[in-house]
């Protein structure tokens, strides 16, 4: 059982959803080489932020889940196990996964074709740009920008903040 400030906090069973309701179901389907791997993913739900879970087949061998606590995991390989392209389920910590594993001596793009997605500075409306969170690597300085540096395609951070406005209940 998990804790949280001293109190027991009861860890719910994972609810299975359409793929659809997956808060990160677009991330997945722009990044994914074979979009119809997403007809048997599921939406993993505990809390508020249902997860997508990607199946294997065609050009994806393996998958993996973040679920932040161990005992999520552990629910998480119960609700999956039986599912089609969900074989060899296991968990280590909050981590779980399934399908096979790739090798350790992976570089960053075999590791991509290994889970099937597409190259990962690929962006789906501007392949000139790095995605948002990404900071482009510098050749000629063989380094990435520090994060206050403004990378090139990306919105600035606003200058000053805006109050907040209390609402007020009648």
């Amino acid at each position: 059982m998990s804790t949280h400030m001293g109190s027991p906090l009861a860890v719910p069973a994972p609810r299975l959803l359409p793929p659809e309701r997956a808060y990160d179901y677009e991330v997945w389907a722009r990044r994914l080489v074979d979009s119809e791997l997403l007809r048997d993913a599921v939406a993993v739900a505990l809390f508020r932020a249902p997860l997508l879970a990607v199946p294997t087949g065609a050009t994806r061998r393996g998958g993996q889940l973040h679920m932040v606590e161990e005992d999520f995991a552990r629910q998480t390989v119960a609700a999956l196990e039986g599912l089609p392209g969900f074989a060899e389920l296991s968990h280590s910590g909050p981590i779980v996964e399934w399908g096979e594993q790739p090798p350790a001596h992976y570089r960053p793009d075999e590791c991509h074709q290994f889970y099937g997605l597409l190259d990962p500075a690929w962006d789906i409306d501007s392949p000139s740009t790095p995605p948002a969170g990404r900071r482009k690597y510098d050749t000629e300085t063989d380094r990435r920008p520090p994060s206050a540096e403004q990378v090139p395609g990306r919105v600035p951070a606003p200058r000053k903040s805006v109050p907040t406005v209390a609402a007020t209940l009648p």
